[in-house]
C-alpha cells in the first residue's frame, strides 16, 4: 500500500515535478497555500509532510511548528524546503526532521522522504 506525503509548495511547477517523481511510490496530496493545506490534509494517514518555506498565505516554519505541536501529527516526519541560504538559522526555528535546499536534486529528495517514511 502507498504511503500518503502531504506536499504544501505555491509553485505550480516544483509541485507538478514532485508529484511526478513519488507517485511511482507514494500518494502525493499537493496544496499550494498554508490556508488550504491546514484545511484539507488529513489529521491521521499523512506518513510525511514536505513543506515550502516562502508562501503566499504564510510560511512553512509555522506551519512546521503547528504540526510538531498537535498530538495528532506530531510524530509524522516534517521535511522542509527552501531556497533560504541561512539553512542554519532555519534549523533553529523548528523542529523538522530534514531541511531540503532549493534548488534540489530529484534523487536526493527522494532518498530523503524514503528514509524519513520507512525509519
Amino acid at each position: 500500500m502507498n504511503k500518503n506525503i502531504c506536499v504544501l509548495e505555491d509553485s505550480e511547477e516544483i509541485l507538478e515535478l514532485i508529484q511526478m517523481v513519488l507517485e511511482q511510490d507514494y500518494n502525493v496530496h499537493g496544496f499550494p497555500t498554508v490556508s488550504e493545506f491546514m484545511t484539507g490534509h488529513p489529521e491521521t494517514g499523512p506518513d510525511l509532510f514536505l513543506l515550502d518555506v516562502m508562501l503566499p498565505d504564510g510560511n512553512g516554519i509555522e506551519v512546521c511548528n503547528t504540526l510538531k505541536n498537535n498530538e495528532a501529527s506530531k510524530h509524522i516526519p516534517v521535511i522542509i524546503m527552501t531556497a533560504n541560504a541561512n539553512m542554519e538559522r532555519m534549523k533553529g526555528l523548528c523542529s523538522a526532521d530534514d531541511f531540503i535546499s532549493k534548488p534540489f536534486d530529484i534523487d536526493d529528495l527522494i532518498s530523503r522522504i524514503d528514509v524519513q517514511v520507512h525509519h
